[in-house]
C-alpha cells in the first residue's frame, strides 16, 4: 500500500486495515485505500454531490449515516501508473471477491446502491448503536463493539 492509503489505513478499525493489507497483499495489482474515516462534514459534503452540488451522487448516507464515519469502512481502487482505474470492473471484482473471502462485506454486490470501491467489516454495530456509542466515547467506544472476526 501506498503513503497516502497507509495513512488512511492508520485510521480505521486496526482489524479492517490488517485485511485491507492481505486483499492488497493477494489481488496480483495495485490498490490504494482511497477513503477511510470521515469526518459528518465530509460525509455531508459528499451526500450533497449530485443534490445541492454539481456532480454524480455517490452516496445516499448522510453525515452519522455511513460505517466511514466510525473508521469501520474504506473505499479501495485499482490503481495503473498512479492512476484510478474507476472504470476496471474486474479489478473491483476481485478486490470485493477477496474482501470476502476474507470475511469482509463488499458493497460491489448490494442490490440498490452498488458501491463497487466500499469494503466494510461485518460483525459490526448498527448505524444507530455506532451514533450512540460515538456519543459515549467516540471510535473507541464504537471499535469495542466489533465483533472480532478472523
Amino acid at each position: 500500500m501506498d503513503t497516502n492509503s497507509e495513512k488512511r489505513l492508520a485510521l480505521v478499525h486496526p482489524k479492517l486495515a490488517q485485511l485491507v493489507r492481505q486483499i492488497a497483499a493477494n489481488v496480483g495489482f495495485e490498490i490504494r485505500a482511497v477513503q477511510g474515516l470521515r469526518t459528518w462534514a465530509e460525509q455531508d459534503m459528499l451526500y450533497a454531490q449530485g443534490r445541492t452540488r454539481i456532480g454524480p451522487k455517490v452516496t445516499n448516507a448522510r453525515g452519522g449515516y455511513s460505517n466511514h464515519n466510525f473508521g469501520l469502512a474504506v473505499d479501495l481502487c485499482p490503481f495503473k501508473g498512479g492512476k484510478p482505474q474507476w472504470n476496471d470492473n474486474a479489478g473491483f471484482t476481485q478486490i470485493g471477491n477477496t474482501a470476502t473471502r476474507l470475511g469482509l462485506e463488499w458493497g460491489g454486490g448490494w442490490a440498490r446502491f452498488p458501491d463497487r470501491p466500499h469494503i466494510q467489516l461485518r460483525g459490526i454495530p448498527t448505524l444507530a448503536e455506532c451514533r450512540a456509542l460515538y456519543k459515549q466515547g467516540g471510535l473507541v467506544k464504537v471499535w469495542s463493539k466489533v465483533k472480532e472476526r478472523g
